[in-house]
């Protein structure tokens, strides 16, 4: 199970009474949807010669394929699909793992926005063909977008203002800077304990 700010394994999220409507957006199923479909694209993306494939994942996955490649970002949704469905281990994820998920979020809710009414319905019922409200979303379940900063604003900051503004994930620099991430930074960090209060 991935770690969210929000649980988004909670079958009964509490109801706030702004935006009504999108808390009626199951997380689990968003991401969930947009997993399974990039299995898809991968699977397709494979079939291209090499050049071509990374060339349409720049256009797909926009910041994840400025340090990955077709290879490396294809582990990483495979990984964060298992993840997100295995029950019996709670993993957190990385400025790495959060760059993708933010592009492959990011897919789905432009997919769907380009939809008709009824296509809407059917990709996700629960909204009844309402918009996606994306920045609700990121701002519920994400800790943060840090990882979409800009190189030189985030490295002429100061440790005292990183540490202010909570850049604190060890991997940020390296998504920043477009560095690749070595084999430790590709994977989760097992959670000891369960993240939620019940």
């Amino acid at each position: 199970m991935l770690i969210f700010k929000k649980n988004i394994y909670d079958n009964n999220p509490a109801e706030h009474s702004e935006n009504v409507t999108q808390e009626t957006l199951p997380p689990y199923d968003f991401i969930f949807k947009s997993l399974v479909n990039d299995r898809e694209i991968f699977h397709g993306l494979q079939q291209l010669p090499q050049h071509e494939g990374q060339n349409h994942l720049k256009t797909l996955f926009p910041h994840a394929s400025r340090f990955g490649s077709l290879t490396l970002i294809n582990t990483f949704s495979q990984s964060l699909l298992e993840g997100l469905v295995d029950k019996n281990q709670w993993y957190s994820l990385n400025a790495y793992h959060m760059t993708y998920l933010f592009d492959s979020l990011h897919g789905t809710f432009e997919e769907y926005s380009y939809l008709e009414t009824n296509l809407r319905k059917e990709m996700f019922p629960a909204l009844e063909g309402e918009p996606i409200n994306f920045d609700f979303f990121l701002d519920n379940y994400f800790f943060g977008t840090a990882f979409l900063m800009d190189a030189d604003r985030y490295n002429n900051l100061s440790a005292e203002e990183k540490k202010h503004l909570q850049l604190n994930d060890s991997c940020l620099f390296g998504v920043v800077n477009r560095l690749i991430p070595d084999d430790e930074e590709t994977r989760f960090t097992l959670s000891t304990e369960t993240p939620y209060s019940t």
